[in-house]
């Protein structure tokens, strides 16, 4: 299947390692262009190294969603983008930490990309929620709580924009990135990890690339009659129906 994705620019939060990268890097397979942020000089270095071959160009910037000033001036540097796919979390059972960056920081970087997709006949905002969102988590409750809240966020700002800008989640289950949360389960706990295991019905983890092909498609020109919803990719670990 042709996405369309080829000549359109995508802007990804937290695009340098983990579900982020794998999402920069299935867009600029597509040939599309994609413009990402990280925090850290040497994670967007190492990222637009290893998608320098790819068809679409990709470019990388150091910067802090929490700083919205820097945030909208590089979306000015931008000037237009067709897709914003915001991806930042704190993975953080602390309330303010969850608050501020999932929620406050999430929804300033949200709402500034607006103005620079709506002249986009196939704009689209993709946001990267959880599973956590739809379930109780008693060890990270202001996490799971933020990812619900952001749903919502989303599904209300759908009806908002359409019918200019299409907005969706894609809401993965447990994934195994190296060096990310279940990576140094697996690596520090294994009977832990064994648990973890053993809630999914497929036996195993979801990898980045399972959940950035997902990302890319609901993103995309091709799924241009989906807005609204959020898309669960989590191997079938999540039993409730969703009405």
């Amino acid at each position: 299947m042709d996405l369309k994705l080829a000549g359109l620019h995508a802007v990804v939060t937290g695009g340098s390692s983990g579900i982020g990268a794998a999402i920069v890097r299935t867009l600029a397979e597509e040939g599309c262009r994609v413009s990402f942020c990280a925090r850290a000089q040497a994670g967007v270095d190492a990222a637009m190294a290893d998608c320098a071959a790819l068809p679409g160009r990709v470019q990388g910037v150091a910067l802090d969603v929490a700083d919205t000033a820097r945030v909208e001036q590089w979306f000015s540097e931008l000037a237009s983008f067709d897709i914003f796919i915001p991806n930042v979390s704190a993975l953080s059972a602390n309330w303010a930490d969850a608050i501020a960056t999932d929620i406050n920081a999430t929804v300033a970087v949200t709402e500034a990309a607006i103005t620079y997709l709506q002249d986009s006949p196939n704009a689209a905002i993709t946001y990267i929620g959880s599973k956590a969102g739809s379930l109780a988590a008693p060890n990270s409750a202001a996490y799971g709580a933020a990812k619900a809240a952001m749903a919502h966020y989303m599904k209300s700002l759908a009806l908002r924009l359409l019918p200019s800008i299409r907005v969706n989640t894609v809401s993965p289950g447990d994934t195994l990135a190296p060096g990310g949360l279940w990576d140094k389960v697996r690596l520090g706990d294994p009977a832990a990890y064994q648990k973890v295991l053993a809630r999914n019905p497929l036996g195993r983890l979801a990898s980045p690339q399972e959940i950035a092909r997902v990302v890319a498609f609901v993103s995309s020109p091709a799924a241009s009659f989906v807005a609204g919803a959020n898309w669960y990719v989590d191997g079938g670990s999540v039993a409730h129906v969703q009405i």
